[in-house]
């Protein structure tokens, strides 16, 4: 009988393994299912949110925290130092006229954080779900917020700030005296770590804990030395031109005597290390900026208008053309160097317009579908001029159907020689001027447009604060759209069968975009603005600057509150389906900020007198 008994139980074995499985995987799923009940709506055990625990807490929890750090540094800045000098970085570029150049230098997507706090442990397989809840309970789950940063922006605003301090290396450079060649002393020099700098910064903000950056020197190794370069004074000496060049292309000719060529003439050190003799690329750039400026032209895009209502062409299609400063140098090189040549002609490239319509009864252009509106009423006049000069580069542009409109390829380069006027941005502690004032009016009332016609965003980005010139007729925000060249843009999807025209008209102190095409049958509708969290600003700043007169303050607009806006909106197509969508905007909340003038910055550092005492000997650049 005994025998019997252990044959069947050998027998089923498998049977009583398999029933151990299920009762432990239930045990387990029921585990699983209670853990996942007790922190349901909230953060697992172990995670944090840079420097900041918040298992257990809730989404809104959460959100304070990172908020509040946020808020931390939209007050205090990131702060760089050396010895005296302190140079604070804000989170936003503030203006002294105009709102519209003020963009975010630093920004914290809060819900995006909040959203990855919560989900932690919470997306994959059921495998990697638990492996991540087990992480966080044995060790440390770091979540880094998510942000984004102009290092770029924030490395230029150091630069302008503390450059006075610096003694950068000086390289060999060659000189060429009644004919004769020679070459010059080069010297080692003192300049910042700004790498390491700016690796600190990027991990104070994944942290989101802040302290003062202090800033390293290090030293700087020129780029050629002179017992590198005297070698080749013979080779400098034996390609010296003793007459003068000519440059043409087409019908236009220019005269460059052999002094002008001679000033090109180069040592340099390449990549590989070797030694070469050759043309200065950014000398010659400087001695064709007149060529290029006469012979650029920027494509035109046929633009048309309706008349009486037909559609007309008020600007023809044309090419345009760009000197290629690159394949330009590398020719001209060979040229003068191998070749000795005495005439020479620019590499230029021909850009043909994207459109040529050649039939305009086929654009299918034959009603109005929708007007943005604006009012830029108390603008200076610089900010006027440009919203007109803005107005001018939209007007008549046509998009395609199924193309994507872009806002900022179609208003094209920002500058002097587009006809734009500058406004004053402050830097860290100084006032530098740049283009692009008045052009989110063009942003704003583009986008309004966009909604009137039904016509699908595919980008907009509201703008940092509040901004009294683009609240709608209740007085309220969240119907505007900033750009800043090269982001962020302004898009929209011409979703249509046919062709959509924007026609931009001026009357007083009202933009008008006028959006015309074909009417499908699609009808749009938009909610009123919602608002809340509403946050009063923080207290003026006031900047020293040695850019206004001893004694003068200037201040920026009146304080804004940070407030949050949002508007429902969705369009439904005549087959009944629906695009809908929240425009969501956040506005900080925005301090005056007042620069005044001085003679002196009252925490200045004296060039003179840098040693390496603060330096890392153990790194070196090469200039």
């Amino acid at each position: 009988m005994m025998g019997a008994i252990q044959k069947y139980l050998w027998r089923n074995w498998w049977e009583r393994l398999a029933v151990v499985l299920i009762v432990v995987c239930a045990i387990a799923a029921a585990a699983s299912s209670g853990y996942a009940a007790v922190y349901q709506d909230r953060v697992y055990p172990g995670v944090f949110v840079g420097s900041y625990a918040t298992g257990g807490l809730t989404g809104d929890e959460v959100r304070q925290r990172v908020a509040a750090a946020s808020d931390t540094l939209d007050q205090s800045g990131l702060i760089f130092v050396f010895r005296d000098r302190k140079v604070t970085v804000p989170t936003v570029v503030a203006t002294t006229d105009d709102p519209d150049l003020s963009y975010d230098l630093i920004n914290y997507d809060i819900d995006a954080t909040v959203l990855s706090a919560l989900l932690y442990g919470r997306t994959g397989s059921i495998l990697q779900q638990w492996k991540e809840r087990v992480w966080g309970l044995i060790g440390r789950a770091v979540i880094v917020p998510e942000y984004t940063w102009r290092k770029d922006a924030v490395q230029e605003l150091l630069y302008k700030n503390f450059a006075s301090l610096e003694q950068p290396a000086i390289s060999t450079e060659l000189v060429i005296t009644n004919g004769v060649a020679s070459v010059t002393q080069d010297q080692e020099g003192i300049i910042f770590d700004y790498e390491r700098a700016f690796n600190e910064a990027q991990s104070q903000l994944d942290g989101l804990v802040f302290s003062p950056v202090m800033l390293k020197l290090k030293k700087d190794i020129p780029i050629l030395t002179k017992e590198q370069a005297e070698p080749l004074v013979p080779a400098v000496q034996r390609a010296l031109f003793s007459v003068g060049v000519s440059v043409t292309y087409e019908d236009e000719s220019w005269f460059w005597p052999a002094s002008t060529i001679n000033s090109l003439i180069e040592i340099r050190a390449e990549e590989s290390g070797s030694i070469k003799l050759g043309f200065s690329k950014s000398h010659l750039l400087e001695q064709l900026e007149p060529i290029v400026t006469q012979l650029t032209r920027e494509p035109q895009e046929p633009r048309f208008a309706v008349s009486s209502g037909k559609v007309v062409e008020f600007k023809s299609p044309a090419q345009g053309q760009y000197v290629l400063i690159e394949d330009t140098w590398k020719l001209w090189e060979q040229q003068l160097l191998l070749e000795r040549a005495t005439e020479l002609e620019p590499v230029v490239e021909i850009i043909d317009p994207k459109q040529e319509i050649a039939d305009l009864n086929d654009l299918g252009i034959a009603e109005l579908l929708g007007v943005g509106t604006s009012s830029f009423a108390r603008s200076p006049a610089n900010r006027r001029h440009n919203i007109k000069v803005g107005a001018d580069a939209v007007n008549g542009t046509l998009i395609p159907p199924g193309e994507e409109f872009s806002l900022l390829k179609t208003l094209g380069k920002i500058d002097k020689a587009a006809g734009y006027l500058p406004e004053l941005v402050i830097k860290g502690n100084q006032t530098v001027p740049e283009y692009g004032g008045g052009l989110c009016q063009i942003g704003t009332t583009t986008f309004r447009g966009t909604l009137a016609a039904g016509l699908p965003v595919t980008a907009r980005q509201n703008h940092s604060y509040s901004v009294s010139y683009y609240y709608d007729d209740q007085g309220r925000p969240g119907t505007d759209a900033t750009i800043y060249d090269p982001a962020p843009d302004y898009r929209f999807k011409n979703d249509t069968a046919n062709y959509v025209l924007i026609s931009t008209r001026i009357e007083g102190d009202e933009l008008f975009f006028e959006y015309w095409g074909t009417k499908d049958g699609r009808t749009v509708t938009q909610s009123e603005t919602r608002l809340w969290d509403r946050v009063s600003p923080p207290p003026t700043r006031y900047i020293e600057t040695l850019d206004l007169p001893v004694g003068k303050t200037k201040c920026t607009e009146t304080p804004h509150a940070g407030v949050k806006a949002a508007f429902d909106y969705a369009i439904t197509y005549a087959d009944g389906t629906k695009n809908e969508t929240t425009f969501t905007s956040q506005y900080r909340p925005w301090q005056e900020v007042c620069l005044i003038g001085v003679e002196t910055l009252s925490k200045e550092v004296d060039a003179v007198g840098l040693n390496l005492e603060d330096a890392d000997l153990s790194t070196s650049t090469v200039q």
